[in-house]
């Protein structure tokens, strides 16, 4: 088969679909991933084909700071809604090509409505991927807003009301791309009331260990696991990381990943002197915020580029990290405590959702955080009950293999 996947957004988005597709291709399928250009060489070095999908997610949130990095929820919502337009012009042209001779299509997040239009066309059959729970529920808060103590009842009309709301915030992109396909436009009340369009079967890519089932959600739901490529594992450090590493006790991670601050030496400043209050050692991520312009080297404190999170995690004691689902993912597995600090959309759900499962410490405000609650929080997350938490949860994740699960399951509903 030609399998066709696409995504778009950050590494957390990306990274998994890598996994998903050296998978697929590992049992003998061709696989193309469609994603942003800056992807092309993880993409073709894990062996999968190319082809490219406008995004600029890095210049989305270097453009507009102050509304992405623990902001409003509503003015994030803005900036994403603006983008997703703008981007989309190009998608229909693009996603023709990147679908020529395609027998299967998934598609996730931002260009889920492509794929499955795409699919439409072309009358072939979609899967959907979903990194976070976006299906409707009682007891889980809806993914891109700060989680809030609502009775069961309100939380799942809010799903619904939020779902429309987004529905119709893109429903012109939608059906703009929609037209250049040669299709008929989406109706107003939204694309979920089409079992065409629904996509029909999705796969959620992460564990039912960390979100459990949910009794409203249906059978055409799987939940096969984390998306990780077991090649992430297999990293040899450099010469000064390996020195520090085995220089004293575990360090704590500290790090934002795609997260651009736009107060980052402020952020910087923060975590040094975080640091020093706990007498901890850290390795912080630099990131695309830049932190090591402000953070030099020292004896406590070591600044590093890109290192895989599968390998670095397994190093370090806790982490400290905005809660994107693929840092999140990678510190579950890791079975180590989280410190969360989101600054977007789901990262406020997942951490959330670690501190209610008892492998975090409540979410730390960004545009309040100190030295003196950062310090306090990573403390906290030395504590033996949590640290025992996280180790069992890491056991239970660490068994489950996401990307096989999830071929068998495509293989189940004979789409393989």
């Amino acid at each position: 088969m030609t399998i066709v996947i696409m995504t778009v957004g950050t590494e957390g988005d990306v990274r998994p679909h890598i996994a998903l597709g050296e998978g697929l291709l590992a049992r003998g399928h061709a696989v193309r991933l469609a994603a942003d250009p800056g992807f092309k060489a993880s993409i073709t070095k894990a062996g999968l084909e190319f082809s490219p999908l406008t995004a600029d997610f890095a210049g989305m949130m270097r453009h507009n700071p102050q509304a992405l990095d623990g902001g409003s929820g509503l003015a994030a919502a803005r900036v994403v809604v603006a983008e997703t337009r703008r981007m989309a012009q190009d998608w229909p042209a693009q996603g023709l090509k990147a679908a020529e001779g395609a027998t299967l299509l998934i598609g996730s997040g931002n260009v889920s409505l492509l794929a499955t239009s795409l699919a439409e066309r072309l009358q072939v059959p979609f899967v959907q991927t979903q990194l976070q729970p976006l299906e409707a529920s009682h007891a889980l808060p809806p993914v891109w807003f700060r989680p809030r103590s609502l009775p069961a009842s309100v939380t799942f009309a809010l799903h619904r009301t939020l779902r429309q709301t987004a529905w119709l915030l893109l429903r012109h992109t939608a059906n703009d791309m929609r037209k250049a396909l040669d299709l008929p436009p989406y109706p107003l009340k939204g694309p979920w009331h089409d079992p065409k369009a629904t996509g029909g079967r999705i796969l959620f890519g992460f564990s039912p260990h960390v979100v459990p089932r949910q009794p409203e959600w249906p059978a055409r739901i799987a939940m096969p696991g984390y998306f990780v490529s077991a090649k992430n594992a297999d990293y040899t450090p450099d010469t000064d990381l390996a020195r520090f590493l085995q220089a004293g006790d575990k360090p704590a991670y500290i790090g934002f990943g795609s997260m651009l601050s736009g107060e980052a030496e402020t952020l910087a400043a923060t975590v040094r002197d975080a640091v020093q209050r706990t007498g901890l050692r850290a390795v912080v991520g630099s990131g695309w915020s830049n932190l090591r312009r402000f953070l030099p080297n020292s004896a406590h404190i070591h600044v590093v580029n890109h290192v895989p999170h599968e390998w670095l995690f397994s190093q370090m004691r806790l982490a400290v990290h905005h809660c994107g689902a693929g840092t999140a993912a990678a510190a579950v597995r890791a079975g180590i405590p989280t410190v969360p600090v989101p600054f977007v959309g789901d990262q406020y759900f997942w951490g959330w959702q670690l501190h209610r499962i008892g492998v975090a410490t409540p979410t730390q405000n960004l545009r309040s955080l100190t030295a003196h609650t950062l310090g306090d929080a990573m403390l906290q997350a030395t504590s033996p009950h949590m640290v025992a938490n996280a180790s069992r949860l890491g056991t239970q994740v660490r068994a489950e293999n996401g990307v096989q699960n999830a071929i068998t399951q495509l293989e189940k509903w004979n789409i393989l």
